[in-house]
């Protein structure tokens, strides 16, 4: 029953407000009060919605002033005059019931539905602008100096809710600081601190703070109760946040990865750390045996090989080189792959102060020319899945299958092995040609075939290699292999294997990109050949204890020899890209090294409990030197005329002008459907639905008129400062905009009239064949910056933002084009923002994000 009775209060207290504009007007202008006027206002002011005040006026009247800039300045008044008394009623109730010592769950209730019904009726028009913040701050909200607050939801209590100074809270952003639940309500404060950043479309839950200088990315929450630590990036949906902290060193292969590629990465770091710290030592090749020497380059080379200042022409390098078994650690007859894990050092003189060579590569080869994983996440299932169900892949993918069976070895010697790369690095030669590389170790006597000791297949996949026993005649010791290469290490001339390169052309185009990085794929040899550039001697055997201290990073790298970066753990670079990275985090676990914060909250990200205590947080570590300083001053500081102009024009402009252009559209369909009810003697209400339809789409097109009058066309690439003149104007036309919908564009939505308003609008849209699909006012923002071609589809409800804001360059927004291909997909309520690429017959998911710059590949 006090719903029912809170509704009719909600209602009431809006044709109060009528009754009170109409009452002041009378007085005004001293005209007599009219019974008839009086009820038409009150009745319009309970339902505020304008297709009903046009009927109510057609039913009820007979006249419609002659004069459509009297009767647009009227329409305007009035609507203008209702919504600034609806908010001082709103205000003065609300804070009326709150300091009520005797609460009830009906007051509480009751406050939320005025407060909501206000925002929805008159506030929203205000968002950007001073008086919105003025406007919480009457209802009980802290607010602090120069905040730009969008188009936020309605917050039910704003007492609750505190803004620093200089918050920027992004389009459709929702601050929640209470809701219902299975248990009841629960509420809790909600604190944003000075300088921070929430995205479009982001939540805050009760009981959130988001410290200083904070962003919390688009489409991401803040979790009931969290914290959000001072200067981070914080991006995602789950209860677990990521983010990134810029006073702590960078590590620039998270700051690439997207955020199931970081999910991939962290629970694999976090499984085989565990493994690390039970049993202290690695995971994979954990006994090796090693020695040193030189790598002598050719003097003369291939020609066809162009001069690269690493590998050019008589050089000569110190190294280090180990040989392993992959899992088999205890018995060295076992049928394993086998390993080589190559440094290359500097050849540089060391300085007075480190007598050591400072490392250039380590590059790290097995037997078989390819690997059985494409990527990061095939690797992952490869690990955690079953021998039937890596039997089950590789039946769909011979290919792999033959990847296993030819890594695994019978071996007799380290030395008489040929070892691969696999993996292919970035190459880059003094003339600027950029090509692909893998590498190779082959024996120096040729007639070593490759097929050395390899393992004729007797079943699908052979069984986990470590568990594979060795033959009940074989007697040789259980590490005869390093025993061994210990031996031929300390023969006259050593150790000596060729060293060879494997290059091939960059493709241009992207998927043929990905081809060629595919390490479950060899290159044909014909057509790619490997090519020897040098000799590698080992001459001198390292201690068992020295052999251990080593540790190889895939991630040394330099310009002339870079690592292929991924984004995504769907990409075939993710295996060497994400691969490093957790290395080099079990390295630091096993070596019980301070982690870097970085580091660590990726791990504490994962579904895997690791206990870390073993490895503090790194004390001091240097910031990058392209990591800014944390700002201490705000981004967003207004001057005293731009304070004024958002506290009066901003707001005038953006309530009077979206009422005039309504006013302006619905004159001439009223003026006409009166004339048919007077002249014609018709009966009007037939004529309803077509004078509704006719004066919605004249409202279109005036929105259509104001937009290039007052905003013209943004260009991509374009920035602007945030208080800035184009800015409030883009501000009132989505105002206009906004109001438009809300009376007739909204209901149009997913029809072929949508489609053209959106390409009168400035966008770019292919109507060949079966056309678009727009079934969303969202991608109305910034209609220009939005290119959809044949049979492209947007979902429902779905943003597409060509504009950002990301907190710093002195409060810029900056502009950039969004493209969705042939038969491309954006979901229902996804967002997509500035520079993203949406590719032919790509699929971006519902409630998605599509972060700046992404492409969302077909599949």
């Amino acid at each position: 029953m006090y719903h029912f009775l809170g509704i009719y209060l909600t209602g009431f207290l809006s044709s109060l407000a009528s009754a009170i504009a109409y009452i002041l007007y009378i007085r005004l202008f001293q005209i007599p009060a009219s019974f008839q006027h009086f009820s038409f206002l009150c009745v319009c002011g309970a339902f505020h919605w304008i297709p009903f005040t046009v009927v109510a006026y057609a039913t009820m009247f007979s006249d419609v002033p002659s004069n459509p800039i009297a009767f647009t300045i009227s329409f305007t008044s009035a609507y203008l005059l209702h919504g600034l008394i609806l908010t001082s009623l709103t205000c003065a109730l609300t804070r009326l019931l709150k300091f009520n010592q005797n609460q009830t769950h009906f007051k509480t209730w009751l406050r939320h539905q005025l407060t909501i019904s206000c925002h929805h009726r008159f506030a929203k028009l205000l968002s950007g602008t001073e008086a919105f913040c003025l406007y919480l701050r009457l209802l009980g909200a802290k607010i602090g100096k120069h905040c730009s607050i969008r188009a936020i939801n309605p917050v039910s209590n704003p007492e609750l809710m505190s803004i620093g100074d200089g918050v920027h809270l992004g389009d459709f952003s929702k601050i929640i600081t209470g809701f219902h639940y299975s248990n009841g309500y629960a509420c809790g404060k909600v604190e944003v601190q000075d300088n921070s950043v929430v995205g479009s479309q982001s939540l805050i839950l009760p009981g959130s703070v988001v410290e200083k200088n904070v962003i919390l990315g688009a489409l991401s929450v803040a979790p009931m109760n969290s914290i959000l630590h001072e200067g981070s990036v914080y991006i995602g949906s789950q209860t677990r946040v990521a983010t990134r902290n810029s006073s702590y060193h960078l590590d620039e292969r998270i700051e690439e990865m997207d955020m199931e590629y970081k999910k991939v990465v962290a629970n694999m770091a976090a499984n085989l750390a565990v493994t690390t710290i039970n049993v202290k030592a690695r995971y994979f090749h954990r006994i090796g045996v090693s020695g040193k020497g030189h790598l002598k380059i050719y003097d003369k080379l291939d020609g066809n090989i162009p001069l690269h200042k690493i590998f050019y022409p008589g050089k000569s390098y110190p190294i280090m080189l180990r040989h392993s078994n992959s899992l088999s650690a205890d018995d060295d007859a076992r049928i394993d792959a086998r390993g080589a894990a190559l440094r290359i050092l500097s050849d540089e003189s060391p300085d007075s102060n480190n007598l050591q060579h400072a490392s250039l590569i380590d590059l790290t080869l097995k037997t078989g020319n390819a690997f059985y994983a494409r990527t990061l996440a095939d690797f992952a299932t490869w690990l955690v899945c079953g021998l039937p169900a890596r039997e089950e892949l590789v039946k769909r993918t011979p290919h792999v299958r033959d990847a296993v069976w030819n890594s695994l070895r019978h071996a007799n010697s380290y030395a008489e092995l040929h070892y691969y790369s696999n993996i292919c690095r970035l190459m880059r030669f003094t003339d600027g040609q950029e090509m692909y590389v893998k590498f190779k170790l082959r024996p120096i006597d040729t007639s070593i075939s490759e097929d050395t000791g390899k393992v004729v297949p007797t079943g699908i996949l052979p069984p986990e290699t470590g568990a594979i026993p060795r033959d009940e005649k074989d007697t040789r010791p259980l590490l005869f292999l390093a025993q061994d290469f210990q031996r031929r290490v300390n023969s006259p001339g050593g150790v000596c294997y060729v060293f060879q390169l494997q290059l091939r052309a960059v493709p241009e185009d992207e998927a043929a990109r990905d081809i060629a990085l595919d390490c479950t794929k060899p290159w044909d040899e014909n057509e790619f050949p490997y090519i020897d550039v040098g000799e590698v001697n080992i001459n001198e055997n390292l201690s068992t204890e020295e052999s251990d201290r080593l540790e190889f990073n895939p991630y040394l790298k330099s310009h002339e020899l870079d690592v292929i970066p991924a984004t995504s753990n769907t990409q075939s670079a993710s295996i060497d890209h994400g691969r490093s990275l957790i290395y080099e985090i079990c390295q630091h676990v096993r070596n019980r090294q301070p982690l870097p914060e970085s580091w660590r909250n990726l791990v504490e990200q994962s579904n895997v409990k690791v206990d870390l205590s073993c490895c503090p947080v790194a004390a001091a570590l240097p910031k990058k030197e392209t990591t800014k300083k944390v700002t201490t001053t705000l981004t967003l500081t207004r001057t005293w005329y731009q304070t004024f102009s958002a506290l009066f024009t901003q707001p005038l402009l953006q309530t009077v002008l979206p009422y005039t252009v309504m006013g302006l559209a619905v004159f001439a369909p009223l003026n006409f459907l009166v004339n048919l009810k007077n002249v014609e003697k018709l009966q009007v209400q037939w004529f309803f639905p077509l004078f509704w339809v006719v004066s919605g789409v004249m409202a279109a097109l005036a929105c259509v008129v104001t937009k290039w009058v007052l905003v013209g066309r943004k260009k991509e690439g374009e920035t602007v400062p945030l208080w800035s003149k184009r800015v409030i104007m883009d501000s009132t036309w989505q105002a206009i905009r906004t109001l438009v919908g809300d009376y007739f564009m909204d209901m149009a939505s997913g029809s072929f009239l949508f489609v053209m308003w959106m390409k009168l609008m400035g966008a770019d849209i292919d109507m060949d064949g079966g056309g678009a699909y727009v079934d969303s006012t969202g991608a109305m923002l910034n209609p220009e910056m939005v290119t959809i071609e044949r049979g492209g589809c947007v979902g429902r409800e779905a943003l597409l933002f060509g504009h950002i804001y990301e907190g710093d360059e002195g409060g810029m927004v900056k502009f950039g084009g969004i493209k969705i291909g042939e038969d491309g997909f954006v979901g229902s309520r996804a967002v997509v923002m500035p520079g993203v690429h949406v590719e032919n017959e790509a699929n971006l998911s519902a409630l998605s994000l599509a972060m700046k710059g992404e492409t969302v590949r077909s599949r």
